[in-house]
């Protein structure tokens, strides 16, 4: 596998800064929050922390890496399957989709996210038609055409609606 470097924006890199401070816990030997901030470029700062910590060591923030990665995958899906709908000339006025990340362990004890399950629902702009083999054939298309997808050994299905 070749050398990656970072690269910017200009090169189609997506900078994001991680920013952790130990704060109040520097007092308490081998003990640390796990909350820390995404710095996205464009300006947003999202507080992130990591559920699967014990609880005190949360700090009350909702976002953790495990629901964004679940969230990045049918981010990134839908986006793909309006692409499709909308290069097909059908219009969409929603698409709303309820995610299922599934844990799996590993033989070494470890876990990962072994599955993430898609369940969108979509409603077409009124008087526009569209088939469940449409929206079957724009998943497929999704499915294939999703960077996110593609870069994920975690598998991705969508349920039927």
């Amino acid at each position: 596998m070749g050398t990656q470097t970072a690269s910017t924006p200009d090169e189609g890199g997506h900078l994001v800064t991680i920013d952790w401070q130990r704060g109040k816990w520097s007092s308490f030997k081998g003990q640390y929050s796990r909350q820390h901030q995404w710095h996205l470029a464009g300006g947003l700062v999202l507080p992130v922390t990591d559920a699967m910590s014990p609880t005190g060591f949360r700090d009350g923030v909702q976002l953790d890496a495990w629901r964004a990665y679940i969230a990045a995958i049918s981010s990134g899906h839908m986006l793909a399957w309006l692409h499709a709908a909308f290069s097909h000339g059908v219009e969409v006025e929603s698409y709303v989709d309820t995610t299922e990340g599934w844990l799996s362990s590993l033989p070494e004890g470890r876990t990962w996210v072994s599955e993430v399950i898609l369940h969108p629902k979509v409603a077409p702009s009124p008087g526009q038609q569209i088939t469940s083999e449409e929206i079957a054939r724009f998943h497929d298309l999704a499915r294939r055409d999703c960077f996110i997808a593609c870069s994920v050994k975690t598998k991705i299905t969508v349920a039927e609606a």
